[in-house]
């Protein structure tokens, strides 16, 4: 399995602000639909709760340190090395963030999707 990282960035480095993006863009969005659907998805508890609901046609696993922190329609898991075991029969698992998943993620990731906001 690949384990790809998904993510767009600004110039100085901004993935987002206050738990949510601070840009809009329909065709980086179009792009994350297109590369994510079918597939595993992993995310931070912060960027799935900015999200506020698991996204259709994905698995959608958030990881959250607290082993009593529940997602409806979500497999919770409390490291990332337990969301990428957690994944099965998927050709290309996403790492969809925030920050701290993406630093831990940058050490066992095969391949980055990286979109650069101008």
């Amino acid at each position: 399995m690949i384990k790809s990282i998904l993510v767009a960035v600004s110039e100085n480095g901004v993935i987002g602000k206050d738990n949510n993006l601070v840009w809009h863009l329909p065709v980086d969005l179009k792009f994350f639909k297109e590369k994510t659907s079918g597939h595993h998805i992993i995310m931070g508890r912060k960027t799935h709760e900015s999200v506020g609901r698991p996204l259709p046609n994905r698995v959608n696993i958030v990881i959250s340190r607290s082993a009593d922190y529940t997602a409806d329609g979500c497999i919770v898991v409390q490291s990332l090395k337990e969301a990428i075991d957690t994944v099965v029969d998927d050709s290309e698992a996403f790492i969809c963030g925030g920050a701290e998943i993406y630093k831990q993620a940058l050490d066992v990731a095969d391949r980055m999707y990286l979109t650069r906001v101008h």
